[in-house]
Parts: structure tokens; C-alpha cells; sequence
């Protein structure tokens, strides 16, 4: 009888062991999830800026104010004011630690560059975003259309991406659990000059605002 004892305390804690292991890996899982959502509605929040910024470009506007986004005593990000338009946040992006077993998922880039005809249009990883048609999608949109804007989001552990404002959706990479690109943002680096904000995009497309009464401040 006591062996028998000792052999179901020994399976008791085998079968404790086991359930902390799982529910430590969904907790884990969980917490990835919860991360790389909330970073993808800071992409969503970029790439919304970036539309936003081409306006601002389009009507020559200019940069009045440039605030520092601080979480957590951490520089993540800049708030930008302009003379016409409403402010705008950009966001750094993560460290891209969002994948398990050490790796890393892949983070789609959306960007904007200007083609040679002078419009700005979308890009996708350095590539320029295409319709079904096979051609280049606007970021300020023909005459009397309004641009089309990207929009992300993750679903069963992949990165999708709309550009009918939801309507329908087509996948891109693993979000987790494959190897790819670090969390990079659609946003590299905010500078200035005393004559203009310097706005570098992940893929180095450095687009430039003129200021007027540009208060900048430091950090």
C-alpha cells in the first residue's frame, strides 16, 4: 500500500508538472499575441500618418510642433503638429522579439516613395503595393478619389492585410513562430534643420516638411 501511495504522489506531480508547462506556454503564447496586436495598431496608426503626411505634403504644409511620445520612460515614438492638418503620431516600432522558440515573425513594411510622374504611391517591403490590375496603388488617389490606405491586422498567427478598408483581406507571413525581419517600423528616424523635419521611412525614403515656427523639443 505504500509503495502504491508513492506511485500515485510520483504520477500526481508528474501530471502537475505537465499542466504548469502547458498553461506556462499558453500564457506565453497569450502574451505574444497580446503584443504583436498592439503593435499592429501602432502599423495601423503609421500607415494612416502616412497618409496623412502625403496630404500634408500635397497642400504644402508645414510642421508647427514636435513633441516626443515617451511609455514607460522610453522614447517610442514622435507627435507632429502642423499649421493645417491635425497632428499626427509615428510610432519606432519593437524590439521584434514577438516569435517563439528564439525566432522571430515576419512584420510587414508599408511605406510610401514618390514615383517619377511626381505621385506618391504605396509600397510593401520595399516593393510598390499593386491591385488586382497590376498597377501601383496611390497614396493620395486620382482626381476626385480619395487614396487608398492599408490597413493590417493578425488573425490565427498571420499578418493580413486589406485595401478596401476591411472589406476583404489577403494574407502575407507568419505574425509567429517563423523566421524573418525583426519588428521593424515603418519609420526609421525624426530629424530637423532650421528649415525642415526630416521623416526617414524604414526603407530610407526620407521625406522632408518645411517648418514654421517649429518648436522642437529634446530629449
Amino acid at each position: 500500500m505504500k509503495r502504491l501511495c508513492l506511485v500515485l504522489f510520483a504520477g500526481v506531480l508528474m501530471l502537475s508538472a505537465c499542466h504548469k508547462e502547458i498553461w506556462d506556454k499558453l500564457n506565453d503564447h497569450e502574451e505574444r499575441i497580446a503584443k504583436l496586436e498592439t503593435f499592429c495598431n501602432q502599423l495601423n496608426t503609421n500607415i494612416n500618418s502616412l497618409k496623412d503626411i502625403v496630404d500634408v505634403l500635397n497642400t504644402k504644409d508645414c510642421v508647427e510642433d514636435v513633441v516626443p511620445v515617451m511609455e514607460n520612460g522610453k522614447l517610442v515614438g514622435y507627435r507632429i503638429s502642423f499649421t493645417k492638418h491635425n497632428p499626427i503620431t509615428i510610432y519606432n516600432g519593437t524590439d521584434g522579439k514577438d516569435g517563439k522558440d528564439g525566432t522571430d515573425g515576419h512584420t510587414p513594411v508599408v511605406g510610401i516613395k514618390q514615383d517619377t510622374d511626381g505621385f506618391w504611391y504605396w509600397t510593401l517591403d520595399g516593393d510598390w503595393l499593386l491591385d488586382a490590375d497590376s498597377h501601383k496603388v496611390r497614396a493620395d488617389g486620382g482626381t476626385g478619389t480619395d487614396g487608398v490606405t492599408p490597413r493590417l491586422k493578425i488573425d490565427q498567427d498571420y499578418w493580413w492585410i486589406s485595401y478596401d478598408n476591411g472589406v476583404s483581406w489577403s494574407k502575407l507571413g507568419k505574425a509567429v513562430g517563423e523566421n524573418g525581419k525583426d519588428g521593424d517600423s515603418m519609420f526609421r528616424e525624426v530629424r530637423q534643420d532650421e528649415t525642415y523635419v526630416y521623416i526617414v521611412l524604414a526603407d530610407g525614403e526620407e521625406i522632408k516638411i518645411a517648418k514654421g515656427g517649429l518648436h522642437w523639443v529634446y530629449v
